[in-house]
């Protein structure tokens, strides 16, 4: 390992547990360049060398961003700036609407400018990622090579009949984000065992959460079938399997504003059945000390978006203004 990259994963450690307000003791290698605060770290990650030519449209710390690459996350904005401008100045989105200017702004700069912040963003993760070791840095050109491979290989599965998670096929913007949000999960657990929240921290935390922390509703109804045929079925929202939409639509679509001993018609099983909810339990919230663990995780998570806040903000981002600024939204 070059000393420059061990310098980086020293300095990104200790500015990690610095971040989290945690005790860190310097690795041996370290040196006195290594020994920097969160926020420096922040201002001053790792830089690559490619530059903003040739291949590449922009760099982010001077990591390079390919048009391809760019224009994927302005192709995302398209259905948002349009709303956007039709909710807060009635624009149509017609012919001449990115670059009809409002308030000294074309929708299509606008566009441009929200794309960017979510490209550095998403960059800053991956390299994050990197220095954490929690994945290798790849460019785009590769990224794209592995999606291919991963596409193959999930056709395959799905031809033999095996087993595996997640869509069938990425498109290019969603291998991206299924990568940074790995990413996400894996830096969460790095920030989790170096992090150590005070009971003040996890206090606040419990008060913030307590909607997610819900023990959930349970509901007691019973299905009376055409036939003759009665159910009682108990059922608490927490545990709805994901398959399950009948239950789901039970719930969401008629539970939820009905009182006990109503009734409805319903088409259950392929035949008509009289629906009658029993009794409605709401089960409250998770106890302080039983909620200690997902709260921990919480914890790291706040931390994580923290620090990449902060690194998008303060990220050295260098553009080829010619090829950018005759950039059309796709």
């Amino acid at each position: 390992m070059r000393n420059d990259r061990k310098a980086a994963l020293c300095a990104a450690a200790l500015a990690l547990a610095l971040l989290c307000g945690c005790a860190a003791q310097q690795p041996a290698q370290a040196t006195a360049e290594t020994a920097v605060t969160a926020s420096a770290l922040a201002e001053a990650p790792a830089q690559g060398t490619d530059t903003p030519t040739g291949d590449y449209l922009l760099t982010v710390d001077g990591y390079g961003v390919t048009e391809d690459e760019y224009l994927l996350f302005l192709r995302d904005q398209k259905a948002i700036t349009a709303n956007y401008y039709w909710e807060n100045y009635q624009l149509q989105p017609d012919a001449a609407f990115w670059h009809t200017e409002i308030d000294g702004q074309t929708p299509l700069d606008y566009a441009k400018e929200n794309a960017l912040t979510a490209l550095i963003r998403a960059k800053e993760k991956l390299l994050l990622a990197a220095e954490q070791d929690v994945t290798a840095y790849k460019a785009y050109p590769a990224m794209m090579q592995d999606m291919q491979q991963e596409n193959a290989d999930r056709a395959a599965k799905k031809k033999n009949g095996e087993v595996f998670y997640g869509v069938t096929e990425f498109t290019p913007f969603t291998y991206y984000q299924y990568l940074t949000d790995n990413s996400s999960s894996e830096l969460e657990s790095v920030l989790s065992d170096l992090c150590t929240p005070t009971e003040e921290e996890l206090q606040a935390l419990y008060q913030e959460y307590s909607n997610v922390l819900s023990l959930g509703t349970t509901y007691r109804y019973q299905i009376e079938t055409a036939d003759g045929e009665t159910e009682e079925r108990t059922q608490n929202t927490n545990s709805i399997a994901k398959a399950d939409t009948l239950t789901e639509d039970l719930i969401y679509s008629y539970f939820t504003s009905m009182q006990p001993d109503q009734s409805f018609t319903y088409t259950y099983g392929g035949q008509s059945a009289v629906v009658t909810l029993l009794d409605v339990q709401d089960e409250g919230v998770q106890s302080f000390e039983d909620a200690k663990d997902s709260l921990k995780v919480f914890y790291a998570r706040e931390k994580l978006e923290e620090w990449i806040a902060q690194r998008t903000e303060n990220a050295v981002v260098a553009i080829d203004h010619a090829r950018y600024d005759e950039l059309e939204m796709p």
